[in-house]
């Protein structure tokens, strides 16, 4: 074991690859006073530059019981926070924890506590019933995503005896009251959900529940689909939300932070990458407020109406280009997960192309969709899909296709 440490935080990463990483995972489980018996990894979450984190679905052994639990394994460019548990191997600095206890979201674990649950919605004023927990998302270090089920079966209220749904969402940070401020700011022009309150210091905020199916359920289920121009007409919403933000959908849009690990696994496409990303970073429009990852699951549908807009967290000043081809790009790749829907996919995906085409011009719309196929080639890798590798070369194509 070295003293000093590497001079690129993220080369630990290498420890986190290979065999090794279940040694990292076993000094861990040790420190703990638990066994590993089992890890497999479930997920990759890489911000380039930034950090590294690798999700395994694990059996810990202890005291003769054995557990099914998530680790993550996890390697930051900053500083790692206080409550870290760290390990050091080689010289390099790895943090592991148990799900919930991410030490970059100290909310968490009381967002899936169901009585600290119902703490927090008494003081919310939440009226009072049976609490159920699902956690519906979760990305190491920067959210959570927890569905709360409220059923009072002795309430005359047949929403209460059914059961209200709340989201907890948990933030790193002053994000909970930042994002609570920007649902307020959108929710006179565009469909998001209500604000129920803020836990601050927790890092948490309660939104209702919004009804409907995701555009992306509609169009799997062969359900009919809002007209292009409904598409078009609610970014326009957006844009003349007069949203102020401190995020930054230009940054989240640029396809430069992908270009090193795709170069890795398609080298024979890395200057015809790099030649987008150039042209992205320099593309001439206006900055308006967008929603900032503008897709099929974002959409929630009453028939063929939009009537709900999910996860705005990124929303902000941004190319209205970028948006558009963000959605473009993620209705037809559709048809790449699931393959007996590529036609229509492809039918709609081309036809919300065409309508958003006259509103932000032919070659923005290209760049926009190209810049997000680059990023959705990412996808297979991070959830460890089966033959991710050719499935990251048939996206990387689709990026090249699309500016061609």
């Amino acid at each position: 074991m070295s003293t000093s440490p590497t001079a690129d935080p993220l080369a630990a990463a290498r420890h986190l690859e290979g065999p090794g990483a279940h040694e990292v995972l076993r000094a861990a489980a040790r420190a703990a006073g638990a066994t590993l018996r089992e890890a497999r990894l479930r997920s990759v979450h890489h911000r380039a530059g930034r950090s590294i984190s690798h999700v395994y679905a694990a059996t810990l052994e202890n005291d003769g019981q054995a557990r099914e639990v998530l680790l993550v394994a996890h390697v930051d460019a900053k500083p790692l926070p206080e409550a870290a548990f760290v390990l050091e191997q080689d010289g390099d600095r790895i943090a592991v924890w148990r799900f919930p206890n991410d030490p970059f979201l100290p909310g968490l674990p009381s967002a899936v506590h169901f009585g600290r649950v119902r703490e927090l919605l008494d003081a919310l004023g939440v009226a009072p019933g049976t609490v159920g927990l699902r956690t519906r998302a979760y990305r190491p270090t920067r959210r959570a995503v927890v569905e709360v089920t409220v059923t009072d079966l002795s309430s005359s209220d047949p929403e209460e005896a059914s059961g209200r749904v709340l989201y907890l969402k948990v933030l790193a940070g002053r994000r909970a009251e930042e994002l609570a401020d920007m649902h307020r700011q959108l929710i006179a022009n565009v469909p998001v959900p209500k604000v129920v309150g803020v836990a601050a210091r927790q890092g948490i905020i309660a939104l209702e529940a919004l009804g409907g199916a995701t555009l992306r359920e509609a169009l799997l289920s062969g359900a009919p689909l809002p007209e292009p121009a409904a598409l078009v007409e609610l970014s326009q919403r957006f844009a003349s939300s007069g949203l102020t933000s401190r995020r930054d959908p230009v940054a989240f849009a640029d396809p430069i932070r992908h270009l090193g690990f795709l170069a890795e696994v398609v080298p024979a496409a890395a200057a015809d990458l790099r030649r987008i990303a150039t042209e992205v970073a320099v593309l001439d429009a206006p900055l308006v407020p967008v929603h900032g990852d503008l897709h099929d699951g974002q959409l929630l549908l009453t028939g063929r109406d939009v009537t709900g807009v999910l996860d705005v967290d990124g929303s902000g000043p941004g190319h209205l280009a970028s948006d558009a081809g963000n959605l473009v790009a993620h209705l037809e790749v559709i048809g790449h997960v699931w393959p007996q829907y590529t036609e229509r996919a492809s039918t709609y995906a081309a036809a919300v192309a065409e309508a958003y085409r006259p509103v932000v011009g032919d070659r923005p719309l290209a760049l926009g969709t190209a810049a997000a196929w680059i990023a959705l080639a990412t996808g297979p890798h991070r959830a460890q899909d089966a033959g991710w590798r050719t499935e990251t070369e048939a996206r990387v194509a689709k990026a090249i296709d699309a500016v061609t």
